[in-house]
């Protein structure tokens, strides 16, 4: 299914990709809200990762988290939120494996397991896209190419790391416009970590991303890049956990969050 033949409300998104009449990437859909990557944790790893998110709030943009162990609900995202079926795509790791990927985690479902939601950069983009700023060179249906940098998190526990960022291509001038969108609407990892040489932050070959595809850089326009919520997921498969579950890339929770209110502080 085309996204852009299906750009309605957000709870419709849900039901149909809860239904199973659904199972693609999200990105292309209701543009103006949020759209969140899940991770999902024993309760055991759940506080050091609340803490982690909170330290590194740049990276890990926490948008809500259980109200409780076992909870499959977010009602601050969305009323009829349900956590095990509303994903068009579910990977399951244990011991930092990957085991499964499914369309509903309904029968791996237990009643300690604590959800996270993290904002996606896509608010930035349309933010991005809503001045004009859109790299033709990127796949609609495929995220920003993303790296592992060599800027280090903030440890919380048994969580630490580096952060990973995403790159985008612009001119100088376009560089100012995006920072500038970035300053006034406030959107999660919308203000950029480095422009420039990619070097300077441990990147040796922008043709290699660690996650994602590769873009074309023209010779007037310049790397610069952005905090990724990958981020945790890095730290996460560091110290690879009995039981993790997360989205598949691309296939994120549509919430009833309007990417507005991102700006409201």
């Amino acid at each position: 299914m085309d996204p852009s033949a299906s750009l309605t409300a957000p709870h419709a998104i849900r039901k149909m990709i809860r239904e199973g009449d659904y199972s693609g990437p999200t990105i292309g859909f209701v543009p103006g809200f949020t759209q969140c990557n899940l991770i999902i944790l024993p309760k055991e790893y759940a506080y050091d990762f609340l803490q982690f998110c909170h330290l590194n709030s740049d990276a890990c943009s926490l948008m809500a988290y259980s109200s409780a162990p076992g909870a499959y609900t977010l009602d601050t995202l969305g009323k009829d939120i349900d956590i095990r079926t509303d994903i068009p795509r579910y990977r399951v790791f244990k011991q930092g494996q990957l085991i499964e990927d499914v369309h509903d985690i309904s029968p791996i479902w237990q009643s300690d397991l604590v959800t996270f939601a993290l904002a996606s950069y896509l608010s930035y983009d349309y933010a991005l896209d809503c001045v004009g700023l859109k790299s033709t060179a990127i796949n609609p249906l495929h995220g920003l190419p993303l790296y592992i940098s060599s800027l280090p998190c903030q440890s919380a526990g048994i969580f630490s790391g580096f952060n990973v960022v995403s790159m985008r291509a612009f001119t100088p001038n376009e560089i100012v416009k995006a920072v500038q969108v970035g300053a006034i609407n406030r959107s999660p990892h919308g203000i950029p970590v480095h422009f420039g040489t990619p070097a300077d932050i441990g990147i040796t070959d922008l043709a290699k991303p660690a996650f994602g595809e590769p873009i074309e850089i023209t010779d007037n326009n310049i790397p610069v890049f952005w905090t990724s919520n990958m981020t945790a997921q890095l730290a996460i498969t560091k110290i690879a956990p009995k039981l993790c579950i997360i989205n598949s890339p691309e296939h994120l929770l549509v919430t009833d969050q309007q990417d507005v209110s991102l700006a409201i502080k």
